[in-house]
């Protein structure tokens, strides 16, 4: 009971000294790490690109992104805002394609742009603003396109400089393959490879990077090509072109098709002794299996295992020393194209002397491919014939269709289409 009594006692009081002390420690809390306000600055970051790509498309605006700088206002302690300030791992402004969906008008995109903090202490920071909510990413197809290498050799002689004119030079490759976004690819009038030399001479052998321009003659960047040097041959050199064939194996999964193989480079220079020379035709590739793939498979080999003894590569190693072998694969589609059967063709198989006319009316029938093959066929892309050989004077109800469809591009159905015929 005496312990009671001496805890019980003066009770408010002692309370009332508990608040105070309470409060007390608030107060020198909130006036040594009180709460603040800080303006940070983050340059935009790309995230998952290489998702985006497998799937078939590119960043045009890639540079103008990475560039943007969003301003972010966080609030937090003091102590922890200094910490944050202090720290190597700054705060990020993420930008994350990987779900990005491509807009098939040909319009950007708005992609929102997320704000990550650095765990650098144990306290949480408030997001009060950014300054970008969402920025406008321009994703267009990862096309490729063919085109002839223009050799133009720039030298000087007895004193004369002699700039971009021909002398007898052959480029190897001839062809090369440019990739890059559909826009830009689009633009490209010419490929030329440019070398500089102050004595033409017989077997002679200059490489030079293949290079892009415009019809206004303006070099074309942010592509690139099968080759990174192009060799330039003055003279007959003992040097030869061979293939190189990739060899794939397997069946993609199931609703996939291979809508493009590509190989970088498709072909190369390689040199040695005649004898060498000879016993290579091409370069064959070892064995890709793509059983079950949906998504786009990217191998690399390097050449010199694939080549005979006394056979090497023509040109700089880090250029020509390895081969890329691109599969892209595409998710099938199904579209349904409408003849009318005023289209549909004999095939010039009518019977001599015989008239053939087709009941008029439409055919109706559903393909399947890629996406690429099958989005932009058309009535027009199709040939549709009756085959009337053998065929006597009469009316004929179900008169088979033969149908033929560009390449890559499938009938849905085994079923035939049948058309009514008359024969007089």
């Amino acid at each position: 009971m005496m312990n009671k009594s001496k805890f019980t006692k003066d009770i408010g009081w002692k309370l009332l000294s508990l608040i105070i002390a309470i409060g007390l420690w608030f107060t020198v809390i909130n006036t040594e790490n009180p709460l603040e306000t800080r303006t940070y600055t983050a340059a935009i970051q790309l995230q998952n690109k290489e998702s985006l790509f497998e799937r078939g498309y590119v960043v045009v605006n890639n540079d103008e992104l990475t560039s943007t700088r969003v301003t972010v206002r966080l609030r937090g302690q003091r102590l922890a805002l200094d910490t944050l300030s202090k720290s190597n791992t700054r705060v990020q402004a993420i930008v994350d394609l990987e779900n990005v969906i491509y807009s098939y008008d040909g319009n950007p995109v708005s992609v929102p742009v997320s704000i990550v903090i650095p765990s650098v202490v144990n306290n949480s920071f408030e997001i009060l603003s950014k300054s970008l909510q969402s920025v406008t990413v321009d994703i267009q197809p990862y096309v490729n396109q063919d085109f002839e290498v223009e050799p133009v050799v720039e030298y000087t002689q007895e004193g004369s400089s002699n700039t971009g004119e021909l002398i007898n030079a052959v480029a190897s490759p001839g062809t090369v393959t440019v990739y890059g976004a559909k826009s830009i690819v689009g633009k490209i009038a010419s490929v030329k490879a440019t070398v500089k030399t102050d004595n033409v001479s017989n077997d002679l052998v200059i490489t030079a990077p293949p290079v892009a321009y415009d019809e206004d003659g303006v070099p074309i960047n942010d592509v690139t090509f099968s080759v990174s040097e192009v060799s330039i041959k003055i003279s007959l050199d003992d040097m030869k072109n061979v293939d190189i064939n990739e060899n794939i194996e397997g069946t993609p999964a199931s609703g996939y098709s291979i809508s493009g193989i590509y190989i970088a480079p498709d072909n190369i220079d390689v040199a040695g002794d005649e004898s060498a020379l000879r016993s290579i035709r091409s370069i064959e590739l070892p064995e890709i299996d793509i059983s079950g793939a949906s998504n786009n498979i990217i191998r690399e080999f390097k050449l010199e295992d694939y080549l005979p003894d006394g056979v090497r590569v023509v040109g700089s190693s880090n250029s020509t020393g390895y081969v890329t072998v691109t599969i892209i694969m595409e998710k099938d589609i199904q579209k349904t194209i409408t003849i009318p059967t005023d289209n549909i063709s004999d095939n010039g198989t009518t019977p001599e002397g015989m008239i053939a006319q087709i009941e008029s009316g439409n055919i109706v029938f559903s393909v399947s491919g890629t996406q690429s093959d099958v989005n932009d066929i058309s009535a027009d892309d199709v040939k549709a014939y009756v085959d009337l050989s053998g065929y006597s004077e009469g009316t004929y109800e179900n008169v088979p269709v033969q149908i033929v469809l560009p390449d890559g591009v499938m009938l849905v159905s085994d079923e035939p289409v049948y058309v009514s015929v008359t024969l007089s």
